[in-house]
């Protein structure tokens, strides 16, 4: 866990408001894997929208990064909707990202619809499209999880022993359990930086869900690469991410942890990424019924 990589002294103009704790602004590992991972899934998508004459380089890059800046946007504003009682009497730290709160479902609804806007005004096949930039997202989000992991972000859950209760052990913990310090109690200022709350840090070992996550989107990174290399009709590859996604997060969130993910959404007895991923699961059916009618390529997608 390296939740920062060194922090910035804030002026003394900066606005009081927006001020982070401690005087100082951080650079944290989370911003550091979100733009690895932003570079990595571009540079993916530049080179198959390239490969099909859809678009160059710099038009892919400005692309994904609109992609990129409403999908924070919408993240952080689920994430305010959600926790919207921790706004009360400080609206100005809605703005305050850097502080943590964001919610992937929400940026991924934004970002479909500003994805829409975008190609629609530059006259883009949309599936063809989707179906170049499926697999980056999915190498996006393998290498930004890891973020969430340095953070202390997401936390998975206990690791219980055989008479019910957390393990505090190290003797007694499995060998993929991992733990987080309590912020303030080691030397190292980057630990301030954690996200981990008390309840769920050591003594307690946990879930290392942020790694689950990663490999999650790595295993569905790699199930759109064997689709793209057979499928011969124009929104195969689209219609299995936004299937293969929600599938791999409903499984995933089994052993999530932290308070965030929200409960029991309508009595449901699902978490908001649960039941949230019903709709996308259910359009990339739409959409594979679509694909199906269409006559097939004479290449793959790929």
């Amino acid at each position: 866990m390296w939740p920062a990589l060194f922090r910035i002294p804030i002026p003394e103009w900066f606005p009081e408001f927006l001020k982070p704790a401690g005087g100082y602004f951080p650079i944290r590992m989370f911003g550091v894997m979100v733009i690895l991972g932003f570079l990595a899934g571009t540079w993916l998508a530049s080179r198959r929208l390239a490969k099909r004459n859809i678009m160059t380089s710099e038009q892919t890059f400005d692309f994904c990064f609109y992609l990129l800046a409403t999908g924070i946007l919408g993240s952080r504003l689920c994430y305010v909707l959600q926790n919207f009682s921790d706004f009360e009497g400080r609206f100005f730290r809605i703005f305050a990202i850097w502080e943590g709160g964001l919610v992937w479902y929400g940026g991924m609804a934004l970002a479909t619809v500003f994805a829409f806007w975008w190609l629609w005004k530059h006259k883009l096949p949309v599936l063809v499209v989707t179906d170049a930039i499926a697999p980056g997202v999915a190498l996006a989000l393998a290498v930004g999880r890891w973020g969430c992991f340095f953070a202390g972000d997401d936390y998975g859950e206990f690791i219980r022993g055989a008479d019910g209760n957390p393990i505090t052990d190290a003797a007694q913990a499995p060998w993929y359990a991992v733990q987080f310090p309590v912020r303030g109690t080691t030397e190292s200022w980057r630990f301030a930086y954690t996200e981990t709350p008390p309840s769920h840090a050591a003594p307690y070992f946990l879930h290392p869900v942020q790694i689950y996550m990663s490999l999650k989107n790595l295993i569905v990174f790699g199930l759109l690469c064997v689709v793209g290399a057979r499928a011969k009709r124009v929104g195969m590859i689209t219609a299995a991410y936004l299937m293969l996604y929600p599938v791999a997060r409903f499984v995933v969130e089994r052993w999530r942890g932290d308070a965030d993910r929200g409960l029991d959404v309508l009595d449901t007895g699902l978490s908001f990424s649960q039941f949230f991923g019903i709709f996308p699961f259910l359009i990339g059916v739409m959409v594979l019924r679509a694909a199906k009618s269409r006559p097939p390529e004479t290449t793959p997608a790929k």
